[in-house]
């Protein structure tokens, strides 16, 4: 991949657990994926890094409740230098969230959270704790990363009118029912997301959803979409490693996503979605 070398490449979407020391905060939800079932920090994603040309890479929370892990995340993001920035977790109804913001505020890594709104999607603005949450975010000027498929798409539009400074990211292309056969709604409920400025789209996962088929065949009508629907200045890649590694290896997502962008995008709107959005999104430091 040929990049300018004032646009770095940053991976927006990295997993890091230590079974060793924080194994039961992980251990329910690996309990079907035996091959994941041991830890992965950031020294064992650098030779990846290396051999694709990434620089930076981004911590998404990976169990969300939990203080302690923030604060982990944060600690390697000071301690790695290709450690951009920190994407911590919580509720957002939580009755102390701004004390945990207060404290991670002390890092210039942390930028936003993942999390999802209690309740169903349609109840979601009703529920003046999810909106105390919301505003919390807002006035922080924090991002809001949001993993939840089309049945959502409607509510995340609707917060995205009602707090228009929020900046929101759909991860992993909203969770695209390639398998279920459902893509139709899938696009359906996303295209009118893609009226809402402060929506993102997370260019991310793709082999982990089309396996255990994952050409670029069956890659490539996404890439097609979230291009003609969103353009290159609403995209940031990421890799979802490694729980991406259940499709395939760290350099075979990298190439096939790249390689699915390579006939719809000019090079400064490759290197938009391969870093240049996520410095600004994700206020990467240098």
């Amino acid at each position: 991949m040929s990049n300018d070398p004032k646009t770095p490449v940053i991976d927006t979407h990295l997993h890091f657990w230590n079974l060793e020391t924080n194994y039961r905060e992980h251990a329910g939800w690996l309990e079907d994926s035996p091959s994941l079932q041991r830890s992965f920090l950031p020294e064992d994603v650098k030779p990846a890094f290396d051999a694709c040309g990434v620089d930076k890479g981004i911590i998404i929370e990976c169990a969300r409740t939990s203080h302690k892990l923030n604060l982990w995340w944060l600690q390697l993001a000071a301690e790695h230098d290709y450690i951009g920035s920190v994407v911590a977790g919580c509720f957002l109804e939580q009755e102390d969230l701004s004390t945990w913001f207060d404290e991670y505020a002390q890092s210039p890594d942390f930028v936003g959270v993942r999390t999802s709104p209690a309740g169903s999607p349609d109840s979601w603005l009703d529920n003046p704790a999810t909106l105390r949450g919301l505003q919390e975010l807002s006035r922080r000027t924090l991002s809001l990363d949001l993993l939840v498929g089309f049945d959502a798409f409607a509510a995340v539009g609707e917060i995205a009118a009602r707090f228009p400074e929020l900046r929101i990211c759909l991860n992993h292309c909203g969770n695209p029912p390639i398998a279920e056969g459902r893509m139709g709604d899938w696009a359906k409920n996303l295209r009118p997301l893609a009226n809402q400025p402060n929506i993102m789209v997370k260019y991310s996962s793709l082999l982990f959803y089309t396996k255990p088929d994952t050409s670029i065949e069956r890659i490539q009508p996404v890439a097609d979409f979230l291009i003609s629907h969103f353009g290159s200045e609403r995209l940031v890649w990421g890799s979802n490693w490694p729980v991406e590694l259940l499709g395939g290896s760290y350099e075979e997502s990298f190439e096939k996503t790249y390689e699915a962008m390579e006939s719809l995008t000019s090079a400064a709107e490759r290197q938009a979605i391969f870093g240049g959005n996520a410095v600004r999104f994700y206020r990467v430091q240098d």
